[in-house]
């Protein structure tokens, strides 16, 4: 697929417009300047998504310039030499505790949007984050809006704060997206982190965001990543979670990136969702189902981390389950865990 180091400088100009090309392609995509529909109109996408083998777009188009395929350029290397960076570990959160609560600050029991009594969780008060919840903050967005029709969601407390526009919360609304078996799998702790825009380097060249000694700071678009806390930057490596099983949490991920399409340099769209592997947990929390959330929206994901069979007679006493399934306790010991 890529050059030979050894291929003539125009082999390498024919590969690069090629890349170009494509990289156009993509920007406009996700700037919604053009659709796919348009690029299977035009011959340059088929319809099951791929690109079609046209000279100076696709790699796998015969060259002009000689045998085989167009093929990509390589990747500068600026100097750097084959394992020679240090391996970077992640880095390793603390998560914050999470307190039930079902009555308000009024001492009266907690009713949703839908009428139906709730249990919060509460994060630390210092933390200054609303509650986690079994329904999406969505729903109260559009109750308060349909009890004050006269006022606009700018003065609606449940409003996304960095584009005035919709809720808070990018998790959709009602029962379809709510979390499921809320109060049996309540989570005890929480992680909050951030999707943004790379970390940059100060004024002195410190910090930054690269991926060797070598080589230049990434552009602050054209990579976003993970970072821990509400207001973070994306930093590389990025941050590690240690979950056990039985041990439901919520990870509530802020998106934090450039709020118009148009800011991205071309890289991607600035809305997101994550997808979670291994485990077993509610569709809504695990990314699967496109639901992907806007600039200054949060997503609460509960993961549930329940083991396989669960719910099946014989795997529901945890007292009877192979040692396999269980967890440290922290005191030596083990915590068994119901399921397989």
């Amino acid at each position: 697929m890529y050059l030979s180091k050894d291929a003539s400088k125009l082999r390498q100009r024919e590969a690069q417009n090629a890349r170009d090309n494509r990289a156009e392609i993509v920007k406009a995509l996700s700037q919604g300047q053009i659709t796919k529909r348009d690029l299977i109109k035009w011959g340059i996408y088929t319809t099951g998504g791929m690109l079609v083998a046209k000279h100076g777009l696709s790699v796998y188009a015969p060259s002009a310039l000689g045998k085989g395929g167009t093929a990509a350029p390589r990747t500068p290397l600026f100097g750097a030499q084959k394992f020679t960076e240090k391996f970077s570990r992640l880095r390793t959160q603390t998560p914050t505790p999470l307190t039930p609560r079902s009555l308000d600050a009024n001492g009266n029991r907690l009713i949703g949007p839908t009428g139906k009594p709730e249990t919060h969780a509460d994060f630390l008060p210092g933390m200054k984050e609303h509650s986690s919840k079994r329904l999406s903050y969505h729903s109260d967005f559009t109750a308060q809006m349909k009890a004050q029709p006269a006022r606009n969601d700018r003065v609606n407390k449940y409003r996304n704060p960095v584009t005035n526009e919709g809720p808070m919360e990018g998790r959709p609304p009602g029962e379809m997206f709510s979390h499921q078996r809320w109060d049996e799998f309540f989570p005890k702790q929480a992680y909050v982190t951030s999707i943004s825009s790379c970390a940059q380097p100060d004024t002195l060249g410190h910090g930054g965001s690269y991926f060797h000694d070598r080589f230049p700071h990434q552009a602050e678009n054209s990579v976003w990543c993970y970072g821990a806390g509400q207001k973070s930057v994306g930093s590389m490596p990025p941050p590690l979670f240690k979950l056990r099983y039985g041990e439901p949490v919520i990870n509530r991920v802020y998106n934090n990136m450039p709020e118009k399409r148009s800011d991205n340099g071309g890289f991607g769209r600035n809305e997101t969702q994550l997808h979670f592997h291994n485990a077993h947990n509610g569709a809504e929390s695990d990314g699967a189902a496109n639901v992907h959330h806007f600039p200054g929206t949060f997503y609460d994901y509960r993961w549930s981390t329940t083991l396989a069979r669960r719910d099946k007679p014989e795997y529901a006493d945890k007292n009877a389950n192979d040692l396999r399934a269980s967890g440290p306790n922290d005191t030596g010991g083990l915590n068994r865990v119901a399921g397989d």
